[in-house]
């Protein structure tokens, strides 16, 4: 055998050793996320927040321009059992805890008992954002926030009657400018109004509106800007109703 034959056979050994020695004596540890000493099972897409800097599944970060500083949201899943799941979920503004909820059952109860929030948006010191928890609809509250996570606006009931966040609509929410603009509605689901059927509602009935909640002089004022009556609702969705 050549002596270059042989050099190469020497290595070719010593790098096959080496390999084994080193699958014999490393300790392997699990990749997969932890937390509180167990494995997460929580997947991609349960920590809902809009446009926020996700860190894994259960963790993410939100940077937020108010009054030219920058302020920091942070929001995570914690206290996890051992089948893996998380029994609270917590918010907080640059450290400071602005809302926590335990008591989770994501692993039976699904998106159920999963918290969002949505269309985050600024005026003047107040960071301006909406809850919603669960997906069943009509969940859904509007907060006004300052940096220290004082609630200065908190409103579920937008109106007397039973008048809620659309939360299941699109853009539901805007902020422009110094004014909040907000769908509400008496319904539940599509078709269902006082629970009955649209269709046996008044015509003139409000089953939905819009409101807007102005700021100015440090306060926040509301008031309804438009109607949408339940002849209007009927039409604009094309539901066919019985004599």
């Amino acid at each position: 055998m050549k002596k270059k034959n042989i050099i190469a056979l020497v290595l070719v050994i010593l790098v096959i050793g080496g390999l084994l020695v080193f699958a014999g004596t490393h300790k392997y540890e699990d990749s997969h996320l932890r937390k509180d000493g167990y494995r997460v099972r929580i997947e991609d897409g349960y920590l809902v927040v809009d446009d926020c800097e996700y860190e894994n599944s259960i963790s993410c970060k939100k940077k937020i321009n108010v009054l030219g500083e920058e302020q920091t949201l942070a929001f995570e899943y914690l206290n996890f059992k051992e089948n893996g799941y998380p029994s609270a979920i917590k918010a907080t503004i640059n450290g400071k805890e602005f809302y926590y909820k335990d008591g989770l059952e994501i692993e039976n109860n699904g998106f159920q008992d999963v918290t969002a929030f949505l269309s985050f948006g600024v005026i003047d010191k107040y960071i301006i954002f909406t809850i919603t928890e669960g997906n069943n609809g009509r969940t859904t509250t509007l907060y006004a926030m300052d940096v220290d996570g004082n609630i200065a606006l908190e409103e579920k009931e937008i109106d007397k009657d039973d008048m809620v966040i659309k939360d299941y609509a699109e853009d539901f929410m805007k902020v422009e400018n110094n004014t909040i603009k907000v769908l509400a509605t008496r319904m539940t689901g599509d078709i269902t109004y006082k629970d009955d059927n649209v269709c046996k509602a008044k015509s003139k009935d409000v089953v939905e509106a819009y409101y807007l909640y102005t700021y100015k002089d440090g306060k926040f004022t509301k008031k309804q800007s438009e109607t949408i009556t339940a002849k209007e609702y009927i039409e604009d969705n094309n539901i066919t109703c019985g004599d």
